[in-house]
């Protein structure tokens, strides 16, 4: 067997293990999502991986989805003579600080839903960034992998991990260290499956959450693809209808 036929293995049984075991899951945050969106609230995304802008303003996807972007640069030079603090300039997912700030600043309210997808769940900044929207009554739903977040260190000061303080928790179940095929040769597993997992929940719990509004008689505004002949007045009506209805 391939190296590629290994892969499509562990994907299918990996999105399959999702489906069965994380039904429960997907339904309990898609009813909190509902509600609170049936009731005023506002739904909010970030994804800290490589999938961030996977559910924002596609087709088939849902108009009041509004992502959190970040974006963080530090660029300076090491002097001579002078040891290196051993901290990427440019990666911010290790500060606490500023995912605080990030709470604080962006436009979370209160009855407000915040979709926060984190593979291993343990850098500070998702975790500041949760506890910065539950303090200010918004609900979290976390898209995390609970087994690889069990077997790695919190770097939060709390000492807690992101499954540990959502409101509602959607597992992947994706493999510890995300690669999936082992290759003894290298010494290292090949190919992750966390977009591919990550993915399919945000769009499992997009598509539930759909059908818990409908089943509370809300028809909310859904984008069209823009190759399709309407795509694009399909679209700006439905953005309006979404600012003028909320939904």
């Amino acid at each position: 067997m391939t190296l590629q036929q290994d892969w499509f293995r562990e994907a299918q049984g990996a999105l399959a293990r999702l489906e069965r075991e994380a039904q429960g899951e997907i339904a309990s945050a898609a009813e909190l999502t509902a509600e609170r969106l049936a009731a005023g609230g506002h739904l909010h995304h970030f994804d800290t991986g490589h999938t961030a802008r996977e559910p924002v303003k596609r087709a088939g996807g849902l108009v009041g989805l509004h992502s959190i972007e970040v974006d963080y640069r530090l660029d300076h030079p090491l002097p001579p003579g002078r040891e290196p603090k051993g901290l990427k300039q440019s990666y911010y997912y290790d500060s606490e600080e500023l995912g605080r700030l990030v709470a604080e600043r962006s436009n979370l309210a209160r009855g407000d839903v915040l979709w926060l997808v984190s593979n291993s769940g343990r850098e500070a900044f998702p975790l500041a960034l949760a506890l910065g929207a539950k303090a200010q009554g918004v609900s979290v739903v976390a898209v995390t992998c609970v087994a690889f977040s069990k077997a790695a260190e919190a770097k939060h000061p709390t000492g807690k991990r992101l499954f540990e303080v959502a409101d509602r928790v959607i597992d992947t179940r994706g493999p510890i260290g995300d690669a999936a095929v082992p290759v003894p040769r290298l010494g290292t597993p090949i190919a992750p499956l966390s977009g591919l997992l990550n993915v399919a929940a945000v769009w499992a719990l997009t598509a539930a959450t759909i059908d818990a509004l409908l089943a509370r008689g809300v028809e909310p505004s859904i984008y069209r693809s823009v190759n399709l002949p309407d795509g694009f007045s399909w679209n700006d009506r439905a953005e309006a209808r979404y600012r003028q209805q909320g939904i």
